[in-house]
């Protein structure tokens, strides 16, 4: 997501810029799940200096927000951690817990090939 100098907004997953975030903001358009339906709008989302405030904001986020704080305690348990994720209303997409698992299990299988190839090349 591009700011409109063009530069990176580094913003890695997707917050967006509401009422008390006083960063700068990218719009862009999104995917947002209302009434039953996916509809396109554009939504202000959070602008970063570097990718490293990306993560920390998300951290700070989850930790410091009553809502999250079920998936806080789940952290140890990747697909319970995007389940109560889900819960707490951080994705709209009421299929988001099963597509971030979907997405891990993928990589997973990607890095178990990829180490595979490895080892037998030694």
């Amino acid at each position: 997501m591009r700011n409109t100098d063009g530069s990176s907004s580094h913003n890695l997953f997707g917050i967006k810029a509401t009422g008390s975030w006083q960063g700068g903001e990218a719009r862009a358009i999104t995917s947002e799940f209302r009434d039953g339906a996916f509809v396109k709008e554009t939504a202000a989302f959070r602008s970063y200096d570097s990718y490293q405030d990306s993560f920390h904001d998300l951290v700070s986020l989850l930790q410091n927000n009553a809502r999250y704080q079920d998936a806080v305690k789940s952290a140890d348990n990747p697909e319970q951690f995007v389940r109560e994720l889900q819960k707490a209303g951080y994705a709209t997409d009421p299929n988001y817990a099963s597509k971030i698992s979907q997405i891990a299990k993928q990589m997973k299988s990607y890095e178990s090939y990829a180490m595979l190839g490895t080892t037998t090349q030694r």
